[in-house]
């Protein structure tokens, strides 16, 4: 027990100067993919499972809302809900790969910028040099062997 208890307090102390170093929103995405990692295959199939349930729950429940309150078929209310959750899907398909989309653009950005600044420095453009030596020393060795 003595043990699990300073594990406790080293994680504790180790994540709170993480989230003083990086921020709250990083220590969580870290923490979340940490989890993932170690436990995904049994967290995933469950949160599947719960997921299913509860939109089923929903389903019923609105098909039965649609059926009493317009007096419409089963079947017309399952064709009703089908449609309206695939315009939902759709719509926040849309929205999520949008914005994934200018993430991914600012990101490429950032990292442009960040690689010109560097490429500009004259410590990279000695360490330039020295690369572009190597590989030519390297290929001329390759072909003449």
């Amino acid at each position: 027990m003595k043990k699990f208890e300073l594990l406790g307090t080293w994680l504790a102390a180790y994540v709170s100067a993480l989230r003083q170093r990086v921020g709250d929103k990083t220590v969580g995405v870290v923490v979340a993919l940490t989890t993932l990692i170690l436990f995904g295959d049994t967290l995933l199939p469950l949160l599947g499972h719960v997921l299913h349930v509860l939109i089923e729950v929903i389903d019923s429940t609105l098909e039965h809302f649609l059926e009493s309150v317009f007096h419409v078929s089963k079947r017309q209310s399952q064709i009703i809900l089908f449609y309206s959750e695939l315009a939902i899907i759709l719509y926040l398909s849309w929205y999520l790969l949008r914005k994934a989309y200018f993430t991914a653009l600012h990101a490429y950005s950032t990292a442009q910028a960040r690689w010109r600044e560097i490429a500009s420095s004259a410590k990279a453009a000695a360490w330039f040099r020295t690369m572009v030596m190597v590989g030519a020393l390297g290929t001329t060795l390759y072909l003449f062997t």
